[in-house]
């Protein structure tokens, strides 16, 4: 049985040129999670992180305070978030289509969290429903949940126990193939992931077991609720 530690990057840069990019929050985030790790004695055989900035950014981090018990790390693309760019382009349209009051605030959701989320909940809905887009989307849900699922499963194998630094979307992915839920209740869960948090599953014989799921217990103890984030 191998144990599989994901975790999700710090706070990006939402609502800036280059959203790809760990705010100062972001950054905070992610050394404190390194920081609870070195205190508790964290370890594992190797490291994994998608080949986005704000993964191998978090990955950086939060190893760092590790020093040389920290395990070798490898950049892997399996675990790259979708392209939510892609997806607004190619989807917003229908969803306008559908309901025509979003169309005052569809120009700005890129700007305003506010705004932002329950937009872009629809959008996804709208790909993972297999709706047809109206522009290009170059992987679609089910592909993009197989891709993660099989990264994990590949970069399992002979190890007992791995850390992969990923996206909400990729630990939603695992946490679907793991539980057996419908589409839409992995998307309702993919929205409470929070950012720096740590996700726990066990990898054996008969598949994917949820051991942890969304642990900010590192941030928690700040007694800063500012540093708790999801977007």
């Amino acid at each position: 049985m191998t144990t599989i530690v994901l975790v999700r990057h710090g706070q990006a840069s939402f609502g800036t040129a280059n959203y790809d990019r760990l705010s100062p929050l972001g950054e905070r985030q992610a050394a404190v999670l390194g920081e609870h790790w070195q205190r508790s004695g964290f370890r594992a055989d190797r490291a994994l992180s998608g080949s986005l900035q704000r993964q191998r950014h978090t990955a950086d981090q939060a190893l760092r305070p590790l020093g040389p018990a920290a395990p070798a790390m490898a950049v892997e693309p399996a675990f790259n978030e979708f392209n939510h760019t892609q997806l607004v382009q190619a989807y917003l349209p229908l969803v306008i289509a559908d309901d025509p009051t979003l169309q005052a605030v569809g120009g700005a959701m890129l700007k305003d969290p506010a705004l932002f989320r329950p937009l872009f909940g629809r959008i996804v809905s709208a790909w993972a429903e297999g709706r047809r887009a109206a522009g290009p989307v170059d992987e679609s849900w089910e592909g993009f949940c197989a891709r993660c699922v099989a990264g994990v499963k590949q970069a399992a194998e002979g190890a007992e126990r791995i850390v992969i630094f990923t996206s909400g979307g990729v630990i939603t992915a695992v946490l679907q193939a793991a539980l057996g839920i419908d589409n839409a209740t992995a998307l309702r869960l993919n929205w409470r992931i929070c950012n720096a948090s740590v996700h726990e599953f066990q990898l054996h014989d008969k598949g994917l077991n949820l051991a942890g799921f969304n642990d900010v217990s590192h941030l928690r103890l700040l007694g800063d609720d500012g540093i708790v984030t999801r977007l």
